[in-house]
């Protein structure tokens, strides 16, 4: 998808900042029937409190399909409401089953007293474009500090203040399955250092990067669950090193979301082509997974190891290598279709290196809106475990 030519306040917010995540739940299906259970529901969908945006629950019948969340537009005029309104569209184009959608809409103003809510002709617009499609929009709300307003009433009324939500059995079942939501969404900032993260950089440092040896110990600890690849790193401190050392390997960093997401054979037969330049069979269905295509299902349980590794990892990893990482991290937020915890990791990692290229490659994929082919397949999708 291409930027429009329009001001960098709207086509970048949109583009920037959109995300979309499957969030259907894996056992219970989610009522969508009161206010209390939709602002119960959002953070935990999106990872984080959502300000200053729209927030889509996208349906097929009366089932959770699909979560967007898109920064509103910073002025709502003519001129910033119609590219909005066709972005958003476009972005649910790539959902053409849906049959329905709910809207909140966050924002820091608070809505004059006696007036119509704000953004409430944006909404209108939006409504009838998606009527169009016939995907109509069923109901709207507005939030601002905990407030909620209905656009749906004829007189804007407060309603009772559902600003506790954390008390909601819909928000209490989703942290008993694990879910946190964050205040934002997470910089990659905050990890604490290792107890030994000087003898681990040390022997880093001495290693020759032999980069198959490297790979062997990425697709070993990758087989693990995170518990056990944490232990594992900490205690030994040579198999923590091998991981740093591969980082500084650019062929072993581009290739480790291929090798979580899809195998050690693939990923070891891939680095031998391109090591080699034999062939480019295996060599261009790694270029297509790392943009989100072909015909690969992301094996999510390795990704979210690679995820889990990674982080522990920014606990020891200096330069280059907290870039890497940082940029993997962006990666796998971004295959799950969580553009916003993506840019975040992203904007990290430029700003401590600016010229680091696979940080500002990524952040273009971004930029242009472009989405994994899977993130729109339900039977390939990420999806959340709330049950």
């Amino acid at each position: 998808m291409s930027t429009l030519g329009v001001p960098d306040s709207v086509g970048t917010s949109v583009l920037a900042h959109c995300r979309v995540m499957t969030t259907t739940p894996e056992q219970e299906p989610l009522s969508l029937e009161r206010a209390e259970d939709i602002l119960a529901y959002v953070p935990h969908a999106l990872g984080f409190h959502p300000s200053d945006s729209a927030v889509l629950l996208l349906m097929v019948d009366k089932k959770l399909e699909a979560t967007l969340r898109v920064d509103l537009p910073k002025h709502d005029s003519a001129g910033e409401r119609r590219p909005w309104v066709e972005q958003v569209c476009k972005l649910v184009g790539k959902l053409p089953q849906l049959t329905g959608a709910l809207c909140v809409l966050y924002s820091n103003d608070p809505p004059p007293a006696g007036r119509e809510l704000p953004y409430h002709q944006l909404l209108a617009e939006l409504s009838e474009s998606f009527d169009a499609r016939r995907t109509p929009l069923h109901q709207a709300w507005f939030v601002n500090r905990g407030m909620v307003w209905n656009y749906n009433g004829a007189v804007p009324e407060q309603r009772e203040n559902p600003a506790c939500p954390e008390l909601s059995d819909t928000y209490l079942r989703m942290v008993l399955a694990g879910s946190a939501p964050l205040h934002e969404p997470w910089d990659g900032e905050g990890v604490p250092e290792w107890e030994n993260a000087g003898t681990i950089r040390s022997l880093a440092d001495s290693l020759d990067g032999d980069m198959y040896d490297c790979l062997d110990t990425w697709a070993a600890l990758l087989e693990t669950d995170a518990y056990q690849s944490e232990a594992t790193m900490r205690s030994e401190p040579l198999v923590a090193a091998r991981l740093l050392s591969g980082l500084e390997i650019r062929l072993v960093r581009d290739i480790l979301p291929y090798l979580a997401g899809v195998g050690a054979v693939a990923a070891r037969t891939a680095v031998r082509e391109l090591a080699l330049r034999e062939t480019e069979e295996r060599a261009q269905e790694l270029a297509d997974f790392l943009l989100g295509g072909g015909a690969n299902t992301p094996e999510w349980k390795r990704l979210e190891n690679l995820w889990f590794i990674c982080r522990d990892l920014l606990g020891v990893a200096r330069a280059g290598q907290r870039s890497a990482l940082l940029c993997i991290l962006a990666w796998i937020e971004w295959a799950k279709g969580r553009g916003s915890m993506s840019m975040a990791l992203l904007r990290t990692a430029l700003d401590s290196d600016p010229e680091y290229r696979l940080a500002q490659l990524l952040q273009q994929l971004l930029y242009r809106g472009i989405m994994p082919e899977w993130a729109t397949d339900p039977q390939r999708a990420w999806r959340s475990s709330f049950h």
